[in-house]
């Protein structure tokens, strides 16, 4: 198992945020849409490597038109950013083999020097470390050669990472020493994170584990103060393995955990499989070995997916140390000694003295132990190498046990007293180191303190006086809820007295109505005789024109008066239905026959569905008459057509009057039906109707159970549409 390390990012900074831009691209012409493309891909590099190749193709297919060399490396570049995150470093390698390209071609050092830098992280993740080290070199030329110091601080970190990866930590800390100064200069938060990070892995590695931690937690510190969550992810990671090896599991499992959230969010395969290979040892330390194969086997199953088989072989020997203490000596075997070719293959230094380390367990359990004391050696001198103090002290430990069970007590002795030795310096530095950590801490923890009992105090004030203001404002809630309810008693009984003489208007001014139009049908009656009689006397003619005249006038007078006595005799229910079972269909068709001699110029057509008869329980009167309003008011309103449906519908029935005339407006449909209302006359062809058709239809449907319906016809014109209950089946029968 060993620390995460870090890639610096090769970050551009756009003032445009990221919803600008989409936005912006969506409206923009196409030869303009390159330069806002690049710069999207440059900001979902890091967050979201999806959502980066997705506008990176959109970007190279815009170049194809609108070439742009410039933004096409960048484009380029990134891309192969955003493949390495996602493990696709065949993908990412023919990126950058098209971006060093076209950087060469176009003489441009600053693409050249990222394409280099990326082809050297390709390298390094694929544990080709020579040639990773090969590409750092010649991308920090550009950068020296430019004098860019940025780019100087970044490539010398890729360097220190890859020498501490080989087994030198010497060198390695020089650089990150180098960087750091370079990225205290700049003022680069980001960057100064990083340099932080990768001295405290070296100081992890050396076992000087408290002043890692110091190291880490001010790289935290920044990441969170930035929120870069790729790089919180890594520094969560290293904390977590940081009190791993202080032996605080628990805070290490706190740590690991957040730090696989953010890998599982940004889609990190790489940083999920180191988080689940740390967490795999902490569950092994704790004896939950069916826990800790499980982390590991899935760490495993996507090492392999990206192709890293250094990653491969580390987890093989983490899998393999499982099974050591399981005493399985069969699978033990299996996973450590590939592991350790493969490690040998790659030449990785800190590896392979791990991976001899654990071979040497595997040959004791086989009982080979000359080769075991072999191995162990081998072990102990790389570590030494290293200066791998974890290693060399387990090393130690490993040989005494070796000569312990060979009955060579002078031997065993000796290396346990230098395993002794070295673990008490660890144990005495580690406390040494501890202790100065938590009085470095202690004042600030103690002022955090004094701020969190003033802040507690300050909120239980609060409290008081929030709790003073709830119980006042209940008070002023109470007493305006009874004045409320008072004030609805008075509204009600003031109300209610209203209505009690509204309604006793109403009624007064129907019966008014009503004896007024009673009162006017007598001498109406005898202005009518009195014409027909004056008519008769009446030697010679008056004009047909005149008399006409005067007899449609008073038919219309009849009729109004008839129609508005029996409107109110509807209302005031005061006139019973007398009920029969009739058959709409029979009633439609005689309807229709009297309305074609009125209408000659109307064309009427009648349509059934469903199952007839359609019977009905209705007064036979009074329904012909409802339905003869609506017909005659559509075939005066029609240009040409007046068209019957009669439906046979589950619940009702359904007669439907439609018509091609000008229909009528949606905020008219619910006031036509009001007595006395007509639509303007400039949409009818004449001038026929008192008002009172509609309404007194409506009135006659309600008061059998129906109901009247006004809305748009097909044929452009106005549809009614009678909704009739049907007869129960009890009744039926």
């Amino acid at each position: 198992m060993s620390l995460f390390c870090n890639a610096h990012g090769l970050a551009i900074d756009h003032a445009s945020s990221i919803e600008e831009l989409e936005q912006q691209v969506k409206n923009a012409q196409a030869k303009d849409k390159g330069e806002l493309l690049t710069q999207l891909v440059t900001k979902y590099r890091d967050n979201n490597p999806l959502k980066c190749l997705m506008y990176g193709e959109q970007a190279l297919d815009i170049f194809t038109q609108y070439p742009s060399d410039k933004n096409k490396i960048t484009v380029l570049n990134n891309l192969a950013w955003a493949h390495i995150s996602l493990g696709e470093y065949e993908q990412a390698q023919a990126r950058t083999s098209n971006s060093k390209e076209l950087s060469t071609r176009t003489n441009n050092k600053r693409g050249l020097y990222v394409s280099l830098t990326m082809q050297g992280i390709i390298y390094w993740r694929t544990a080709d470390f020579q040639s990773a080290l090969k590409q750092f070199k010649l991308a920090l030329d550009i950068a020296n050669a430019q004098q860019n110091k940025r780019n100087i601080a970044n490539t010398t970190n890729y360097i220190a990472i890859i020498n501490q990866t080989l087994g030198r930590p010497k060198i390695a800390l020089e650089n990150f020493r180098r960087a750091f100064e370079i990225h205290q200069q700049l003022g680069e938060k980001k960057s100064i994170a990083v340099s932080l990070n990768n001295i405290a892995n070296i100081h992890g590695t050396s076992g000087n584990y408290s002043l890692a931690l110091d190291y880490q937690l001010k790289s935290l510190s920044i990441r969170e103060s930035i929120n870069d969550i790729p790089g919180l992810a890594q520094i969560l990671g290293n904390i977590g393995l940081t009190y791993f090896y202080l032996e605080d599991y628990d805070l290490a499992l706190k740590y690991l955990q957040r730090a696989l959230g953010h890998y599982q969010t940004l889609k990190d395969k790489l940083g999920i499989a180191e988080s689940l290979t740390s967490l795999g040892a902490i569950h092994q330390k704790k004896k939950q070995f069916d826990a800790a194969l499980h982390q590991y086997n899935e760490a495993l199953q996507i090492a392999d997916e990206l192709s890293d088989p250094a990653m491969v072989a580390r987890i093989n020997i983490d899998i393999a140390s499982a099974y050591i203490e399981l005493n399985n000596t069969e699978l033990a075997h299996q996973h450590a000694q590939p592991a350790l070719t493969k490690i040998n293959e790659l030449n990785i230094i800190p590896l392979k003295a791990n991976a001899l380390l654990i071979n040497a367990k595997v040959a004791k359990l086989e009982g080979n132990i000359d080769h075991a004391l072999q191995l162990v050696e081998n072990s102990l001198s790389i570590s030494n190498e290293t200066q791998d103090k974890r290693l060399i002290r387990d090393a130690y430990k490993f040989l005494y046990l070796l000569f312990k069970e060979q009955q060579n007590p002078t031997q065993a002795l000796a290396h346990l007293e230098q395993f002794k030795q070295l673990n008490d310096e660890m144990f005495n530095s580690q406390s040494d180191q501890r202790i100065a950590f938590l009085l470095s801490h202690f004042e600030a923890e103690k002022r955090e303190q004094q701020i969190k009992l003033l802040e507690a105090d300050q909120t239980l004030k609060e409290k008081e006086i929030k709790q003073q203001r709830s119980t006042r404002n209940a008070w002023i809630a109470a007493l305006l809820a009874t004045f409320a309810f008072i004030l609805m008693l008075v509204k009600r009984f003031h109300q209610k007295k209203i209505n009690q003489s509204l309604s006793e208007n109403i009624k007064s001014q129907r019966e008014l109505i009503q004896a007024v139009a009673h009162e006017f049908r007598a001498p109406l009656a005898r202005v009518q005789l009195a014409f027909d009689m004056l008519e008769d006397s009446l030697t010679e003619r008056p004009p047909k024109k005149l008399s006409d005249k005067i007899n449609n006038g008073l038919n219309e007078l009849e009729k109004l008066l008839k129609e508005a006595l029996d409107f109110i005799q509807l209302e005031n229910k005061s006139r019973s239905l007398v009920t029969s079972e009739i058959s709409l269909g029979n009633t439609l068709s005689r309807l229709l026959e009297s309305h074609i001699d009125l209408y000659p110029n109307t064309h009427f057509e009648l349509s059934e569905t469903g199952e007839q008869p359609c019977l009905v329980k209705a007064d036979s009167h009074q329904l012909s008459r409802a339905i003869s309003n609506i017909i005659r008011n559509g075939a005066r309103f029609a240009k040409s057509q007046v068209k019957i449906t009669l439906n046979n519908l589950k619940q009702h029935y359904e007669i439907i009057i439609e018509d091609d005339g000008p229909g009528i407006p949606i905020n008219e449909r619910e006031r036509v039906l009001e007595p006395f209302v007509r639509l303007d006359l400039s949409r009818c062809r004449d001038s026929g109707g008192i008002g009172l058709g509609l309404a007194l239809a409506k009135k006659i449907i309600e008061a059998h159970c129906g109901r009247l319906v006004i809305g748009q016809s097909t044929l452009g014109g106005a549809k009614l549409t009678i909704r009739c209950p049907k007869i129960p089946t009890s009744k039926k029968q």
